[in-house]
């Protein structure tokens, strides 16, 4: 079925697939290892860029992610963008036996390795966490200095970390707001702007989306998959919160109650979805996107993993065939 889905957005057009990476979850094992399937995609398609959403570098040897990135860049042909993040599932690090309290300076290393890595035909590098002694790196992306990457940032303080190292960003409507994204999204800028990175805004939005020939599928048939995209957000926050791991708890538990007060109603007649027929989808979209000043969308049509194939399908086809051209 994935694969089939990725011929229809390789064939309608689409710029990106990006594909996710969870551990230990068995209603989503398939992404346990995203660069197996990147690579079958790579494999499979011609023209679409191939994304990781995101590789969690923590829970990785950083410098066999390198070279897995620098493998993924030849064999896409320079058609892989690398996103990266810390994620917030605690049950990442408890399987692999790694304290979650860990994982921001974990990140901090891992992102300086694969800078160095895969800029460099040797490197040595000594932290808290990793140390490697004078190793070359082979083979060396295709990509100069290496492909593209993307952080996946949450917090008000990650916000300004990536604007500081003038990062392209993912951020994403599950716990913010429009008006708290348009924040942290200014917050971003004038960290970058600081460190002196004069390049524009370059963010994109997660989001789910559901197209439908009829308002009223647009209205009902997501309603599980997307409900259960929050309720499942909000039990992460809860977890991590328990966990006494986290950064940044104060800002956590504002978005848990935030979070357990969002209906079906609430979440597609808001920013937190964009469902309807092509008509409503493409207007919501530059509603939001105008609001926020993206670079583009990373669409999520089966949020909750609860559409069947036929409607999934169907709205992956709407999509490439009435609102992409809307944005060409």
């Amino acid at each position: 079925e994935f694969f089939k889905q990725g011929q229809i957005c390789e064939d309608g057009g689409m710029d990106y697939l990006w594909v996710s990476e969870h551990h230990f979850n068995g209603a989503r094992s398939f992404g346990s290892a995203s660069m197996v399937v990147s690579g079958a995609i790579a494999a499979r398609t011609e023209r679409i860029k191939i994304g990781s959403a995101v590789i969690v570098v923590p829970c990785h040897d950083p410098l066999h992610v390198a070279e897995e990135v620098s493998n993924m860049d030849h064999l896409s042909n320079g058609r892989f963008e690398l996103g990266i993040g810390r994620s917030g599932g605690v049950s990442h690090y408890q399987g692999f036996n790694l304290d979650y309290a860990e994982s921001q300076p974990r990140f901090a290393e891992c992102l300086e390795i694969l800078k160095l890595s895969l800029s460099q035909e040797r490197f040595s590098y000594k932290g808290d966490y990793y140390e490697y002694n004078d190793v070359p790196m082979v083979p060396r992306p295709l990509t100069i200095p290496y492909p593209k990457m993307r952080w996946a940032v949450n917090s008000s303080a990650t916000f300004e970390m990536a604007g500081t190292l003038g990062m392209p960003i993912f951020c994403g409507v599950l716990q913010l707001g429009i008006s708290e994204l348009s924040d942290l999204l200014a917050s971003y800028d004038a960290a970058k702007a600081k460190a002196g990175f004069n390049e524009p805004r370059d963010a994109a939005l997660r989001i789910p989306i559901y197209v439908s020939d009829t308002m009223d599928d647009a209205l009902t048939a997501p309603m599980e998959g997307f409900s259960r995209r929050y309720s499942s957000a909000s039990e992460i926050l809860q977890r991590m919160v328990a966990s006494g791991r986290a950064n940044y708890i104060g800002e956590r538990e504002q978005r848990i109650d935030s979070l357990g007060n969002l209906d079906w109603e609430a979440i597609h007649t808001s920013e937190k979805a964009i469902v309807g027929t092509p008509d409503v989808v493409i207007d919501k979209i530059k509603e939001i996107g105008d609001a926020l000043q993206l670079t583009g969308m990373v669409l999520e049509f089966n949020a909750g993993e609860r559409l069947p194939e036929d409607k999934l399908n169907r709205s992956l086809e709407l999509f490439c065939e009435k609102v992409a051209p809307a944005f060409a």
